[in-house]
């Protein structure tokens, strides 16, 4: 449990200083910074797959715009 809300501690943490940055017109340069929010990106899209599995949705949208049926 502990693991848990350190993680989601330092996650409101990172969001609170993207947020601090891009409010004074900056963008997030700190390479730890930018590492932990792709490693939790990743490891959100995988638990997604996992749970989820490849989604074609877009495939659907596509094929029934160039053929719809009317």
């Amino acid at each position: 449990m502990a693991t848990v809300e350190k993680s989601t501690d330092q996650a409101h943490a990172d969001l609170e200083e993207v947020c601090r940055l891009l409010s004074e017109g900056k963008r997030p340069t700190d390479p730890e910074l930018l590492r932990r929010i792709e490693e939790r990106a990743n490891e959100a899209r995988e638990e997604t797959l996992r749970l989820c599995g490849v989604q074609e949705i877009a495939v659907d949208i596509v094929r029934e715009m160039r053929d719809p049926k009317v």
